[in-house]
């Protein structure tokens, strides 16, 4: 399976990496976003890999969850693509996955 990154899973990636950088350094920011990244890749062969995620319950898509460190991928499978919707660090506040 294909997998797309939607724009607003992109932003939260830019956004993990620059919080990183400006807390601890680039090299780190840089890692941290290939890991997550990287954790995708499961998807391509397995896409019910994940959890499925109950916060998105209410939305028509099966959401489901990969984690990864205290970082939640948020995503769901359309026809033949995996489509990754959000990445959210866990440790704030959940309720800020419906803020956009």
């Amino acid at each position: 399976m294909e997998i797309i990154w939607t724009e607003t899973a992109k932003n939260d990636l830019k956004n993990i990496f620059n919080f990183i950088k400006s807390e601890i350094n680039i090299n780190k920011a840089q890692l941290i976003v290939f890991q997550i990244i990287d954790e995708t890749s499961v998807l391509q062969n397995m896409p019910e890999a994940g959890q499925k995620e109950p916060k998105f319950e209410r939305f028509k898509n099966e959401y489901r969850r990969l984690i990864f460190k205290h970082y939640k991928i948020v995503y769901h499978i359309s026809a033949e693509l995996v489509y990754i919707n959000r990445v959210f660090d866990s440790r704030q506040n959940p309720n800020k996955l419906f803020i956009k």
